[in-house]
C-alpha cells in the first residue's frame, strides 16, 4: 500500500472516530437534558398536542411556544449563550441571534425586522374597542384607550447604517386614527415619554423592552391628570403621586431584562434598577390568578401585597427581572381592593406588562382595580363576559405597540 493511500485511510479513520465521538457526545447531552427536564418537556408537548386537538388545527403560536420551552430548558444554556455573546462583542457586532435583536449606539437593544411579518387589521380592532365603548357607555362607564411608548425613537435611537429596525409607529398611528374617528377617547404616551421630565436615557431599560419605573411613575401622573380633566374625577395625585410621596432607590447593575437574557449580558450589558417605594401606608386585599391556575390572596400593607421588595433579593439575574417588584410583573388576572378607600373609583384594565407598575402607583388613588392580561389565552377568563357581569366607573385598555394584533382584541368581535 502506498504512503498516499495509507495517509488517506488514516485520515478517513480519524474522521470516523471524530464523527462517532461527536455524535456520542451530542446524544449524551440530549439524553442528559431529557433526563433533567423530562417532566417539563412532557408537559409542554402534551399542552401543544391538546391545543391542536381542541382547535383542530396547527397554530404557529403553539409550535413556537413548544420550541421556546425546549430551547430554554437546556442545561448550561446561559454559559453557551454568554460565550456566543462575547464573540459578538469581539467582532464589534450590533446584531445577535440572526437579527433577533439589534443594538443602537447608546447601548439600547431593539427588536429587528427586515419586513412587516403580519398585516394588522387596525380598523377591525378599533371597531371592537368602539363596541366596548358603546356597551360600557350604556352603563355609565367611561372608556379610555392608552398606547404605551415604543422604545424606538427615531431622533434618539442612533443605529448603524443598514440595521433593520422593527418600527411599530406606523401601526400605532393607523390604530389611533380609526379610534379617534370612531369617537373613542385615546391617550398616546409616546407624546410624553421620553420627554422633558424623563429623557430617553432614563425612559427605557437598555436590556429590556419595558419602560423604566421612572417613566411608569411619570405616566401614572399623566394618566391621572387625563382622568381628572376628561371625566371630572377627583383622584388625589398631590397626596399619592407628589414629589415626596415615594423614595427612589438605585440598585446598581442589578437588572438584566428579557432582551438581555435572550442575547447574553456580555452583548447587552446590565442595567441599573431604580425602584420607587411609598412613603405612606395603605392596606389592600389582592387576588391574583397565578400561572398554575390557582388564586393567590394577599392582604396587608403596600409592601406586602402590590410592591414586593423581596424580588430584589434574587441574585440570579438570568431567572427574572426586577421589574417583577411591581405586582409580580404580570398575572392573568388581578383584583386589588384598597381597604383604606373602599368608596373610591372602580377601574377595570385590559392591559399588558407595561402597566404593572402603573397599577401599583394608581391603586392608592382608587377604590378597586381589576385587571386582565390582554394577550392571555382566555381558557378561564373572558374579557367581554367580565365587563358584562361587573360595574365599573372606568375601563382602561392599555397596549404596548408591538402587541397590536388580533389576540389583544378578543372582545366584542361581533356587532349586536
Amino acid at each position: 500500500m502506498s504512503d498516499e493511500r495509507k495517509k488517506m485511510k488514516s485520515y478517513l479513520v480519524r474522521k470516523k472516530v471524530f464523527t462517532v465521538l461527536f455524535l456520542g457526545l451530542l446524544f449524551f447531552y440530549a439524553g442528559y437534558n431529557l433526563y433533567l427536564n423530562h417532566d417539563t418537556y412532557a408537559e409542554a408537548l402534551w399542552e401543544t398536542v391538546w391545543e391542536i386537538v381542541q382547535n383542530k388545527e396547527v397554530k404557529q403560536s403553539d409550535i413556537a411556544e413548544l420550541e421556546n420551552t425546549l430551547s430554554t430548558e437546556i442545561w448550561g444554556r446561559m454559559q453557551f449563550l454568554e460565550t456566543y455573546s462575547y464573540c459578538q462583542v469581539l467582532m464589534d457586532k450590533r446584531e445577535i441571534n440572526n437579527f433577533k435583536y439589534i443594538k443602537d449606539e447608546t447601548g439600547n437593544l431593539h427588536y429587528a425586522s427586515f419586513f412587516r411579518e403580519n398585516e394588522t387589521d387596525c380598523f377591525n380592532y378599533a371597531m371592537r374597542v368602539k363596541r366596548l365603548k358603546d356597551y360600557a357607555q350604556s352603563k355609565g362607564t367611561q372608556v379610555l384607550f392608552v398606547v404605551a411608548p415604543t422604545k424606538y425613537v427615531e431622533k434618539d435611537s442612533k443605529l448603524r447604517a443598514g440595521l433593520p429596525i422593527n418600527n411599530p409607529n406606523i401601526i400605532v398611528d393607523e390604530l389611533l386614527f380609526y379610534l379617534n374617528r370612531l369617537g373613542v377617547d385615546t391617550l398616546d404616551l409616546n407624546l410624553y415619554i421620553p420627554g422633558q421630565n424623563v429623557g430617553y436615557e432614563d425612559a427605557f431599560f437598555k436590556t429590556d423592552h419595558h419602560w423604566t419605573i421612572e417613566a411608569a411613575f411619570e405616566s401614572t401622573k399623566i394618566l391621572v391628570d387625563a382622568l381628572n380633566k376628561r371625566y371630572g374625577y377627583a383622584l388625589d395625585a398631590e397626596t399619592f403621586l407628589g414629589r415626596d410621596s415615594y423614595s427612589k432607590v438605585v440598585y446598581k447593575g442589578g437588572m438584566l431584562g428579557s432582551m438581555g437574557r435572550g442575547s447574553g449580558a456580555n452583548f447587552s450589558g446590565v442595567d441599573d434598577f431604580v425602584a420607587y417605594f411609598p412613603n405612606f401606608t395603605n392596606h389592600y386585599k389582592r387576588q391574583s390568578l397565578e400561572e398554575n391556575g390557582e388564586t393567590m390572596v394577599r392582604e396587608g400593607e403596600t409592601l406586602e401585597t402590590i410592591i414586593l421588595p423581596s424580588v430584589l433579593q434574587n441574585e440570579d439575574i438570568y431567572s427574572d427581572s426586577q421589574y417583577s417588584v411591581y405586582i409580580n410583573g404580570l398575572r392573568q388576572y388581578e383584583k386589588i381592593e384598597n381597604l383604606d378607600n373602599p368608596d373610591g373609583k372602580k377601574i377595570f384594565m385590559i392591559r399588558d406588562s407595561y402597566f404593572s407598575p402603573v397599577i401599583s402607583f394608581l391603586a392608592p388613588l382608587c377604590g378597586e382595580i381589576d385587571a386582565m392580561w390582554s394577550l392571555e389565552n382566555q381558557k378561564t377568563l373572558d374579557i367581554e363576559e367580565y365587563i358584562r357581569n361587573n360595574e365599573f366607573d372606568c375601563i382602561i385598555m392599555e397596549i404596548y405597540p408591538y402587541n397590536i394584533n388580533d389576540e389583544a382584541f378578543r372582545f366584542f368581535s361581533v356587532e349586536e
